[in-house]
């Protein structure tokens, strides 16, 4: 009798197991919906989100291969010489026309005090030149006047010489003495003689004024060589002071006061104030990139500042054709890969003298292409 009724307890302990099993099933059948569902609207949230943002995104054209850039000023040495003055320091501000540099011009301004000197005799050999020409054509006035007296003596002399000849007839009677006629035919000859030799001191003293002349044009060319050389001379010593070309923050100062500089030695770099920004955009990406469009920017140094700018320019051209050594596709292998083509913008606002941004550093520029 035990062992029957033990049945039926074991088999009412069984019953309330399957109502357990049950409910279990029915709540994983309810979290497998919830799961479903969460998922399904996951799915439509990122779908739609997807489109939106797609949507929004077409709106703009961006790359994160943008750096600033700047038209950095390298300042060299155009004259040789020990620096006895470096007035400026690595990073400091300066205006354009500012001194950065002297160097050391004694020798510069002895070689110009002997330039200008030269050019004051040649101006002295200029003046004596053109006084020259004044005595030379006075000569040749008196002698031009000595020469027409003489012709007209000449000509009354053989006028009267031939009005005595004439009165002597052929049989050799006379109403004058022959030898008046003879002391008449001599004295036309020496007048016509005289104005010969006139007429040759004329021709001298043209010689001399054209001499005169001459003279007068070398000084006149000594004094334009002077003057060049007073010049060039001039422009060495001006060398000799360096200043800033540009408005902006001096930069790489590799020299110190009392270094002796070469020409053409490289001094120090300016980087300029008016910075921008070279986005290399990919050449799929340049058709709906113009001039005039806006540009948000956000430079890597300062990501919590909302710089603007507008596109400026676009490069004719991608950017490897312009390297030092282009690729050239005509032989071998080809595999086609997308360029990037650099698009200039201006940084507008805010200001950049409110921030430490130089050449070179990381942006991302986005284009609004709907401008």
């Amino acid at each position: 009798m035990s062992e029957h009724q033990d049945r039926p307890a074991d088999a009412a302990e069984t019953a309330p197991d399957s109502g357990d099993t049950s409910d279990e099933a029915k709540g994983s059948s309810r979290r497998k919906r919830i799961t479903l569902i969460i998922v399904a609207i996951v799915v439509v949230a990122a779908v739609v989100g997807g489109v939106l943002w797609y949507l929004h995104a077409r709106q703009f054209a961006t790359t994160d291969d943008a750096f600033i850039g700047g038209d950095v000023v390298r300042v060299s040495a155009q004259e040789a010489g020990a620096l006895i003055a470096v007035p400026v320091t690595s990073n400091q501000q300066v205006q354009a026309g500012d001194v950065l540099a002297r160097i050391d011009d004694a020798a510069l301004q002895a070689e110009l005090a002997l330039r200008q000197a030269q050019l004051a005799q040649a101006r002295t050999a200029m003046g004596e030149a053109e006084a020259g020409i004044a005595e030379a054509q006075a000569a040749l006035a008196g002698a031009q006047s000595n020469a027409a007296g003489a012709q007209v003596t000449a000509q009354n002399a053989r006028t009267k010489a031939d009005r005595y000849a004439a009165l002597v007839d052929e049989t050799g009677q006379t109403s004058i003495s022959r030898q008046t006629n003879d002391d008449t035919q001599a004295a036309a000859d020496e007048a016509e003689a005289a104005a010969t030799a006139a007429a040759t001191q004329v021709k001298t003293a043209e010689s001399r004024v054209a001499a005169a002349e001459a003279q007068a044009a070398s000084a006149k060319a000594n004094i334009k060589a002077a003057e060049a050389n007073v010049a060039a001379t001039q422009v060495s010593v001006d060398h000799t002071t360096i200043t800033a070309p540009i408005d902006g923050q001096v930069v790489q100062n590799n020299v110190n006061l009392g270094s002796y500089v070469a020409a053409g030695t490289q001094l120090m770099a300016i980087v300029p104030n008016d910075l921008y920004v070279t986005a290399n955009f990919k050449e799929t990406q340049i058709a709906d990139i113009h001039p005039g469009q806006a540009v948000d920017i956000t430079i890597d140094a300062f990501p919590d500042v909302d710089f603007s700018g507008t596109v400026v320019s676009i490069q004719n051209g991608a950017g490897q054709a312009f390297q030092l050594l282009p690729p050239q596709n005509a032989t071998g292998n080809f595999v086609k890969v997308v360029q990037r083509v650099p698009v200039r913008i201006s940084i507008d606002k805010p200001s950049l003298a409110d921030y430490p941004i130089g050449p070179g550093m990381s942006v991302l520029p986005r284009i609004h292409l709907d401008d």
